[in-house]
């Protein structure tokens, strides 16, 4: 790894795109580092992905879902009638070629690779969030029941929205920016740096990261490699009136979802459906989750909010961490699946370096040659 400080101290102006917990994350270390960080978002902080999650800090999380067994299980999960996985038929055409990437990531070479790439975040993970959660005044918003799988060591986050709201009041009291509005039209590499259009105004910036979540590619196209991004649709059901009901979350292995008690109530999150990203909600989904909670926990009362967000996942399972070849001053910071409430501090940190001219070592985790070698330049 190159010595940071070695880096040019002029090109110190970077865009962030994306107010998630990653690209949040990302803004702060950013700002420690020296930078001068302005952060962009079409909705307000938190939102998208981070909004509805299942609210666990998934240290455990090493295990990819494309693992040996999902290919003789495959049928039964897209048939049967009690299942975690669904498939929106009608985008099946659309998504053929990201599926079967997928599937054969699911060979055991490929899953040792993966295992061992978030191993390598995972391990850093816990330190790297919690200096973040720590100086945005985070601390109530986290409890450390573990959770029931059994992981002794997973903690919670009680509200990821408003914990990642704080993390953007302290990046502007600190002397970041955040503006609100749609990011669009990367241009393709400068040699001064990045421009693109915020709700059709063209901003430039020495560096920018790309950290858009499922959008990220559409944010971005032309001005950049396009990657094999999908999304795994996820959904959520919350009961207000219900957090008493357990004290921890737990994980239902069987049903495809975490059962969570936070301050909104009692929040069940997860199972997967392949569909894109502008097919409507299913409301087979969310009725399957609601009728598995209640067979689970009789006593849960009413349902008071139902949400469906996108995971933002590559076929390999691994998230994008590093400087777009097309576009060097692109920074990607995306495709963290199921992980992006764990993996968003360790993320913002690798981010800070590269920015600052650190060279990373991870291939296991970075966006390198090897991963996807047929890629051509998005048109």
């Amino acid at each position: 790894m190159t010595n940071p400080s070695e880096h040019s101290q002029e090109r110190r102006n970077i865009a962030v795109i994306g107010a998630g917990i990653v690209g949040v994350s990302c803004a702060l270390y950013l700002q420690q580092a020296g930078f001068n960080v302005t952060m962009f978002d079409r909705d307000e902080p938190g939102s998208g992905a981070t909004y509805g999650n299942a609210c666990t800090f998934a240290l455990y999380g090493s295990i990819p879902v494309n693992r040996p067994d999902l290919i003789w299980r495959f049928p039964s999960l897209m048939f049967g009638q009690e299942r975690p996985l669904s498939i929106a038929w009608r985008y099946m055409p659309k998504m053929i070629p990201w599926l079967m990437q997928f599937l054969k990531h699911c060979r055991q070479e490929h899953v040792d690779r993966t295992i061992n790439g978030l191993g390598s975040l995972l391990r850093d993970a816990e330190d790297a969030s919690m200096i973040l959660f720590r100086a945005s005044g985070g601390n109530d918003l986290i409890s450390r029941d573990g959770t029931i799988y059994i992981y002794p060591n997973g903690f919670t986050i009680l509200d990821p929205k408003q914990i990642t709201s704080r993390m953007v009041d302290h990046l502007c009291h600190t002397g970041g920016r955040f503006i609100k509005g749609e990011v669009s039209a990367v241009e393709a590499q400068t040699a001064d740096g990045v421009a693109f259009k915020v709700n059709g105004s063209r901003h430039h910036y020495d560096q920018a990261v790309l950290a858009g979540g499922a959008w990220s590619m559409q944010i971005a196209k032309g001005g950049c490699e396009e990657l094999p991004l999908d999304t795994e649709r996820g959904y959520h059901v919350q009961f207000s009136e219900s957090a008493e009901l357990l004290n921890r979350p737990v994980g239902f292995a069987d049903a495809g979802f975490y059962m969570t008690p936070m301050y909104q109530g009692l929040r069940a999150a997860g199972t997967v459906e392949l569909g894109g990203l502008n097919a409507a909600p299913n409301p087979e989904r969310l009725s399957y989750i609601e009728r598995r909670v209640r067979q689970a926990l009789p006593g849960a009362g009413p349902v008071s909010d139902t949400w469906l967000g996108f995971r933002p996942t590559l076929p390999d399972s691994l998230p994008v961490i590093g400087r777009s070849r097309h576009n060097p001053n692109l920074i990607f910071a995306f495709g963290h699946h199921h992980l992006g409430l764990t993996l968003g501090g360790i993320t913002g940190k690798l981010v800070s370096e590269i920015a600052a001219g650190a060279i990373l070592d991870r291939t296991d985790s970075v966006d390198d040659g090897d991963r996807f070698p047929d890629r051509t330049p998005a048109v």
